[in-house]
C-alpha cells in the first residue's frame, strides 16, 4: 500500500489503482486518518524539494525493510503491516521537515513568508492541519486553502474557497484574517466555520467560540459574531443576515460526518452530494425545484441518501462508478 500512498503524491495512480487505494482507505477509519495525516504533512513542501524527500522517504524505508525486518513484517495481520510501513512513511516525511534549514530560521523568514502552500480538499475528501501559527484547521470536501510559509510578525491572513472549520491559535498582536469570495473575516484567537463555494451566492459564517469579525468592500456595514451566531452574506445584494444558530449540527456536523439538509431545493442538495462523494450527477428528467427537503444521516453512504431522497421526489437511479443517472 505504500507503494500507491506515493504514487498518489506525485499524481501517478492509475485507474486500477485508484480504486484499490479507495477500498483501503474506506476498510477502516484508521486507513484513512493515517492517508490523511501523510498527504497533509507531504504538501507541505514546494513542489521543488518533492524529489529531495522521496529520497529521504526511500532511504528511511529500505533501511526499515531489510532481509531481517522485512520477514519479521510479513508475519504480522496485513493491517498492522500497513500500519507500520504509513508509520515510516511519517517518520521520513517528519525526519526532512527537521532537517529542512529554511523553517522560520533568521534571515529566511521573510523568504518564507512569500511561499504560499495550498491546502486542498477533493471532492469525497476532508483534510485535517496545522497552519505555521499552531491554529487547526478542517478542510471540507472540494475545499482550498492558501496561505505563506510563514506569517508576518503583524498579521496571519489565509484565503479559502469552499468551506472550513478554524480553530485559531490567539495572537493578540497578530489579527487572524480569512479572505473567502467577497468577504473577509477578522479574529483574535477563536474557533468558527466558514463556508463559501464559488457555485453559490451567499458565504456563511458561524461561531463556536470567541468573537468574529466580518466585513465586506461591497458593503458599507459589517457584523460582530459571538458564539452561536452566524451571518449569511448575500453576493447578490450584498447584504449581511445575522441570526442565531438554532441547531448546531446543521452548521457543525460536517466535520462528524454528519450530513443535514434543512429546506433545501434539489439542485442546492445535488452540488452538496457531489462534492460530499465525489461524484457527477446526470438528470434525465424533470424534478419539482420548488419542493423542500428536510433530513439528517450519520456516516451515509451514497444509496442510503439517493433512497429517501428517490422517494420524495419520486425518480429511480443508477450509480455507474463515479457517476449517477437520475431517470
Amino acid at each position: 500500500m505504500e507503494h500507491l500512498i506515493s504514487k498518489y503524491l506525485i499524481n501517478d495512480l492509475t485507474r486500477e489503482e485508484e480504486a484499490r487505494l479507495k477500498t483501503w482507505l474506506e476498510e477502516d477509519s484508521l486507513n484513512r486518518k493515517v492517508f490523511e495525516n501523510i498527504v497533509s504533512d507531504w504538501k507541505l513542501s514546494a513542489d521543488d524539494i518533492s524529489t529531495s524527500k522521496f529520497l529521504v522517504l526511500d532511504r528511511i524505508v529500505n533501511n526499515a525493510t531489510s532481509a531481517q525486518a522485512l520477514t519479521k513484517e510479513r508475519s504480522l495481520r496485513p493491517l498492522d503491516y500497513l500500519m507500520r510501513i504509513a508509520a515510516v512513511m511519517v517518520l521520513g516525511i517528519g525526519l526532512y521537515l527537521i532537517w529542512d534549514p529554511t523553517d522560520f530560521s533568521g534571515t529566511d523568514r521573510a523568504e518564507l513568508q512569500e511561499i504560499q502552500v495550498e491546502k486542498e480538499a477533493a471532492d469525497g475528501q476532508k483534510l485535517t492541519f496545522e497552519l505555521p501559527d499552531g491554529s487547526m484547521v478542517k478542510l471540507n470536501s472540494g475545499s482550498m486553502l492558501s496561505y505563506p510559509k510563514a506569517f508576518s510578525d503583524t498579521r496571519r491572513q489565509v484565503t479559502l474557497t469552499g468551506e472550513a472549520f478554524f480553530d485559531v491559535a490567539r495572537d493578540e498582536s497578530r489579527p487572524f484574517e480569512i479572505k473567502s469570495g467577497e468577504v473577509n473575516v477578522q479574529v483574535l484567537g477563536t474557533s468558527f466555520n466558514v463556508r463559501s463555494y464559488p457555485d453559490t451566492e451567499r458565504v456563511e459564517v458561524a461561531v463556536k467560540t470567541g468573537r468574529v469579525s466580518v466585513e465586506s468592500p461591497f458593503s458599507a456595514s459589517g457584523v460582530v459574531l459571538v458564539p452561536y451566531e452566524m451571518v449569511v452574506y448575500s453576493t447578490e445584494n450584498n447584504s449581511f443576515d445575522k441570526k442565531k444558530i438554532e441547531d448546531s449540527q446543521q452548521v457543525f456536523g460536517w466535520m462528524d460526518q454528519t450530513l443535514v439538509f434543512e429546506d433545501q431545493g434539489i439542485k442546492e442538495i445535488l452540488k452538496e452530494l457531489s462534492r460530499w462523494y465525489d461524484v457527477k450527477f446526470e438528470v434525465k428528467r424533470e424534478l419539482s425545484h420548488k419542493r423542500a427537503f428536510t433530513a439528517r444521516y450519520k456516516n451515509p453512504t451514497l444509496k442510503a441518501v439517493l433512497e429517501s431522497l428517490s422517494y420524495a421526489y419520486d425518480f429511480n437511479y443508477e450509480i455507474d462508478g463515479k457517476k449517477v443517472i437520475i431517470k
